[in-house]
């Protein structure tokens, strides 16, 4: 089975229909977006590999007893939000990550000279600290509408909320990201 010519849809109902083969499709096609949506929740990569985890195992369980196909990569999100929420009320708040070594090696790599990485790495570094600041809810927005490249509206079916309070807290998150670093020059 070749996944780039198969449509999510036609995954899930495969999956429905019991092949576990149509599901690991989708688990290879979105873990990684998925993965950096929780991370940016998370205080490490343990933590948010245990997540992802947890989320495609909830979705595989959910997608047993479904009759109805969901459209997936937003559910799955909807899931793993879910699932770092309920670790979020178990253990210590979340923190927002350090940028991954992966993000540094790619930095590395773009053949920019050392002052430009050195300057970009210090923006970088500071955008996280700015973002480590935030409160959660900010931190969900900004995760799924940049790293998971959501629209408003898939963000609001995404997190169980109206579209005007996604779009405000989006305003909100970046309002606040702005003066955090503006209070930092």
């Amino acid at each position: 089975m070749h996944a780039v010519n198969i449509p999510d849809d036609e995954l899930v109902r495969r999956t429905i229909r019991g092949d576990g083969q149509a599901f690991g499709l989708l688990v290879e096609r979105h873990m990684p977006v998925v993965y950096r949506v929780v991370r940016r929740m998370c205080s490490d990569r343990a933590e948010a590999e245990a997540i992802t985890q947890e989320a495609f195992l909830r979705a595989w369980e959910s997608l047993n007893r479904s009759k109805d196909p969901p459209v997936f990569l937003p559910w799955v999100i909807r899931i793993a939000v879910n699932a770092g929420r309920d670790m979020l009320k178990k253990s210590r708040p979340m923190d927002f990550a350090d940028l991954p070594d992966e993000e540094v090696q790619q930095l590395a790599d773009t053949g920019m000279d050392l002052e430009e990485a050195v300057d970009e790495g210090e923006l970088l570094g500071r955008l996280a600290g700015a973002v480590q600041g935030l409160p959660v809810p900010y931190r969900m927005v900004i995760a799924l509408r940049y790293e998971a490249e959501m629209s408003y509206e898939r963000m609001a079916d995404v997190l169980g909320l109206p579209m005007n309070t996604v779009r405000t807290r989006l305003h909100r998150a970046k309002e606040r990201l702005r003066s955090a670093l503006e209070d930092e020059r």
